[in-house]
C-alpha cells in the first residue's frame, strides 16, 4: 500500500487514505486496500456508467502495475 501511495497520481481524483486508497472522481470511485484476513490486496469499484467504470478500473490497473508488472487483475 505504502508503495501505491506513493505512485498514485489522480489530478482528475480526490484521493482519501482512511481504509486503503479510495480515489473519488467525479463519476464513480476506486478503492484498493490490505485485507484484514487475507494477505491480498482488495478492490472495488463504483461508477456511474460502464465507460466510468472502464476508465476508472484502467488508471487502477495501471497504478497497481506499476508496481508489480506480474500481477494477475480480475479487472
Amino acid at each position: 500500500m505504502e508503495r501505491l501511495s506513493a505512485l498514485a497520481e489522480f489530478k482528475d481524483g480526490k484521493i482519501n487514505n482512511i481504509d486503503g486508497m479510495r480515489v473519488e472522481f467525479a463519476d464513480g470511485w476506486g478503492l484498493v486496500r490490505a485485507s484484514n484476513t487475507t494477505p491480498v490486496l482488495t478492490v472495488r469499484f463504483e461508477a456511474d456508467s460502464q465507460d466510468a467504470m472502464q476508465r476508472i478500473q484502467a488508471r487502477f490497473r495501471q497504478l497497481l502495475l506499476q508496481v508489480n508488472p506480474e500481477l494477475h487483475l480480475p479487472f
